[in-house]
């Protein structure tokens, strides 16, 4: 590492990736006898090297501030930074040996990482540094380094002016560099042109950025582009709510598994580890409020989303189960095989013990036990046949017996505690439980419906029967049917009856729904019948309206 010009130098020190100690011993001066462009440029250096030793430091530009005022400072500094910057343009663009222009990007990286004096970056921008960087982008390996270094630095406060440059393709091609302190800087350069703007993280996609990150994602050991690969996808993933997705879940899927081997990997570096959660928090919030497509799903499943989800719930990480909770609300939103492979993948039991967890976060809890509710819920007609009385030996469906099995009636009960907006869906999927479970003692010619046995012991018919005087309409209609249907004794009369004589649910009795009304007739619409309260409800309140 080459030590600064001098203790009266602008740098203190030159960045040690680029080299820049055999920049001195190149053509100090012309074959013609005039002095270099090189030595042009320390000269006008050691000009402003009084003034720049004075405001180094943050300690010493205070001081100066004090003792001459801010106005003055600041005045002299404008005056000595622009020509220095202007300077090292210059010999940027007309040097021919390429360890005169790695020099002088080290001497422009010098100057950006002050810190403390504002409006070098800026300066450099204006006077036209951008392009000449970009140029240097197809030079050597050391000189490649250089330029996406200062561009990183420059695109910090500047990512318009470095985008507009032309300046992604080429750094997205040096992602795929071998030389790590190249693709390092590259990578870097691109994580502060997006900065989380939807509009610069378009144009980085457009040109091509997902196929060598993922490779390299996949391939380094380096931690410093690991790192910085972890950023950068992290970035990736930022989306505003309601916008699309950067790319395709298809093309996105494959970073799942990686990132989390990252999270998993023992002893991981902690930037790392920052970055990999922080990446892997960004795609499970992605998935919120999207119903996607079944395709999507497939993606996912073919790029190992189950074990890694699975590994998500299995460790202690930080926020990993609310990613994979996130993640799996949108799996369950898909077909019976999506369901099934999650059931296969044996998630259930893992997604029960965090919602049984009693340091588990309250919003975890009802994230995975919803999800529990999903995997119960979203049988197909091709596995579960409707329980009614012309399917005296229906199967039960494979997902609610297993949730069953699994302990997910207890979360699910839990839920009824919660806001009003999981209660309606939570009560439709204990009802479907509880009605597998009349099937199963009906297949089974066991004395007691089983899962009512268990439902009750978790509690669910207390709350259930609490619920009926909820002020929500449709909540409390909803508990009184479901009461009704499996638990007449509990059913509060004088709410049904208050209920029924405001005209908001009517009672038909079951023959006569049997008898009388089509399958594509609106059922109840036909008046309020007569007779004692054993029929079925119709309302505003039903099971219908709480699955949409």
């Amino acid at each position: 590492m080459r030590a600064a010009r001098s203790s009266r130098g602008i740098i203190q020190q030159r960045p040690a990736r680029h080299q820049c100690d055999e920049m001195d011993s190149a053509a100090v001066r012309t074959p013609a006898g005039q002095p270099s462009l090189q030595a042009v440029l320390e000269r006008v250096l050691d000009e402003a090297s009084t003034l720049l030793d004075a405001i180094r430091t943050q300690e010493a530009y205070d001081r100066a501030v004090q003792q001459r005022g801010l106005e003055s400072v600041e005045a002299d500094i404008a005056a000595v930074i622009a020509p220095v910057v202007a300077d090292i343009r210059n010999l940027m663009a007309s040097a021919s040996d390429p360890q005169l222009r790695i020099g002088a990007i080290c001497d422009l990286i010098g100057l950006l990482s002050i810190e403390h004096i504002e409006g070098i970056g800026q300066k450099a921008v204006d006077i036209g540094v951008v392009p000449l960087l970009v140029e240097q982008l197809s030079g050597c390996e050391d000189l490649q380094a250089a330029a996406g270094q200062a561009l990183s630095m420059l695109a910090i406060q500047n990512g318009d002016a470095v985008a507009n440059a032309d300046a992604v393709p080429p750094l997205v091609q040096l992602v795929s560099s071998h030389t790590d302190r190249v693709c390092v800087w590259a990578i870097m350069a691109l994580c502060h042109v997006m900065s989380g703007l939807a509009a610069r993280r378009d144009v980085v996609v457009a040109a091509g950025i997902v196929e060598p990150l993922l490779k390299v994602m996949r391939e380094t050991s380096n931690v410093d582009v690991l790192k910085g690969s972890a950023l950068l996808l992290r970035n990736l993933w930022i989306v505003p709510e309601n916008a699309p997705l950067p790319a395709a879940v298809a093309e996105l899927a494959p970073f799942v598994p990686v990132v989390v081997g990252l999270i998993a990997a023992p002893e991981q570096d902690d930037h790392v580890l920052r970055g990999a959660r922080g990446a892997l928090a960004h795609f499970g919030s992605s998935f919120v409020g999207r119903d996607g497509t079944d395709a999507d799903r497939d993606a996912l499943m073919e790029h190992g989303a189950v074990p890694s989800i699975r590994t998500l719930l299995e460790t202690g990480e930080l926020g990993a189960h609310e990613v994979a909770a996130s993640i799996l609300r949108f799996m369950t939103a898909g077909t019976t095989s999506h369901v099934q492979a999650l059931i296969d993948g044996g998630l259930v039991p893992l997604l029960v013990d965090v919602a049984a967890n009693a340091e588990s976060d309250p919003g975890l809890k009802e994230l995975a036990a919803g999800n529990i509710g999903s995997i119960a819920r979203e049988g197909s007609q091709q596995q579960v046949r409707k329980l009614t009385i012309e399917q005296p030996h229906a199967q039960v469906s494979v997902q609610i017996e297993y949730v069953v099995e699994c302990g997910g009636i207890q979360p699910l009960c839990d839920l009824l505690d919660g806001d009003d907006s999981n209660r309606e869906v939570t009560i439709s999927t204990l009802d479907k439980i509880l009605g597998a479970g009349e099937q199963k003692q009906a297949n089974e010619g066991l004395p007691d419906n089983p899962y009512s046995t268990i439902f009750e012991q978790a509690g669910g018919v207390d709350k259930v029967a609490a619920l009926q005087t909820h002020n929500d309409v449709g909540i409390a209609i909803q508990a009184l049917v479901f009461l009704i249907s499996h638990f007449p004794t509990r059913v509060d009369a004088q709410r049904l009856e208050a209920i029924i004589q405001e005209g908001v649910i009517q009672v038909v009795q079951a023959d006569e729904v049997e008898t009388n009304v089509g399958a594509d007739d609106d059922i109840g619409s036909d008046g309020e019948a007569d007779g004692d309260v054993d029929g079925q409800l119709e309302g505003d309140g039903g099971d219908e309206g709480a699955e949409g």
